[in-house]
Order: C-alpha cells, then structure tokens, then sequence
C-alpha cells in the first residue's frame, strides 16, 4: 500500500490530468511534499482528506486513510441554537465541532479543517467572516451556510454563502442544507469516470 503519491499516481486516481494535479498543488488546494531530488509526493491521508473535501469517491486502495464522515464546524454563540444545530449535525452522521465567534473561530477554521463552516449569525450577519473565510487560500474552497434574521438573508448570500437559511428553522433543514452543499457521501470504493 502507498504512503505517498506521485502527481502522476494522484491524477489517475483523481480522474484528472496531470497539470490539473500541479496546478491545485501550486494553488494550495492539495498539500504535497517535495523530495529531496525536488519531486512532489503526496500523502495517503493527504489525497484521501482532498477527495472527501471535493466529494470525489475514495477508491478502494486510499479507503481507511482518514476518516469518511465530513466535517462541519459550527460558529455561533453558546447557547441552545448552536447546541441543537450540531446535534442535528451529529445525527445527520457528521464530525461536528462548535466555536464561538472571533479569533477562535478563526483558529478552529485552520486546524479543524472543516468540509463546511455554518455560521448562526448575530444581528451583524457575520459578513466579515464570510470575507475572511473567502480570502483564506486554505479555506476559501471551504462550503459556507449561514443562519439568520430573514433580513440578512441577501446580504449574506453576496457575501458568499452558498446557503442561507432564515430562522426559525424547520426540523433537518439544518442537515439538508450542509448536504445540499456538500453533496451526498462519497461511497468507498466508489470509483469517478474521467473529467475532461
């Protein structure tokens, strides 16, 4: 079994060409290592954690590097929102983490690495995180929700969210929308036809 991929390796079990590969290395999007010859590899746990992220099915070889279910960090204020929010989320069958708002939000967003960030907005609508998130190289593929007074809905649909939801919230509307984001699961061993 491969601990390491060359980009080559990677770009057949990605379905995608070789500078595709390249390019989402220089772009930060797929972490890779150089050897000391000056060739990239790519970690087993590395690729695995990328595909999950893109919803690309893990072929049967990288299944076990990391864990399947996806990640979803909710930011809000302590209290029974957030709680019941990540609740829902847990049932759903996500690795849910909660954070306050402010500089540990931000912390949590870069070692946490989550698939989606859901964000129960205030009366300032968190537009300004939702700006940040989207100027962070590492995280501005990150998929963004935001819950909120039916007010700001519009306003946080253009700053980038990719779902807004208005409170109050209907039962599971909160899982179907990091769902309608993220796309259904990836099944192991589920292999991707080829992008052209």
């Amino acid at each position: 079994m491969n601990q390491f991929y060359t980009t080559h390796e990677a770009a057949q079990l990605l379905g995608v060409s070789l500078p595709t590969v390249v390019n989402w290395i220089k772009a930060r999007r797929l972490k890779a290592h150089r050897t000391p010859g000056g060739h990239r590899r790519i970690s087993r746990e590395d690729l695995a954690g990328f595909m999950l992220r893109q919803g690309i099915p893990l072929p049967e070889e990288l299944s076990g590097a990391v864990e399947d279910r996806r990640k979803v960090l909710v930011i809000g204020e302590l209290g029974p929102a957030r709680e019941g929010g990540a609740r829902q989320l847990a049932a759903a069958g996500y690795d849910v983490e909660q954070v306050s708002p402010g500089f540990a939000a931000g912390a949590a967003c870069a070692r946490y690495q989550p698939d989606v960030v859901v964000v129960l907005a205030g009366d300032d609508g968190a537009a300004g995180l939702f700006a940040d998130l989207r100027a962070d190289r590492e995280l501005a593929e990150t998929r963004r929700i935001a819950v909120c007074h039916p007010d700001l809905v519009e306003a946080l649909a253009a700053a980038g969210c990719q779902a807004v939801l208005a409170r109050p919230l209907e039962d599971g509307a909160l899982a179907e929308a990091v769902e309608g984001v993220l796309g259904p699961a990836p099944r192991p061993g589920a292999r991707r036809g080829r992008r052209q």
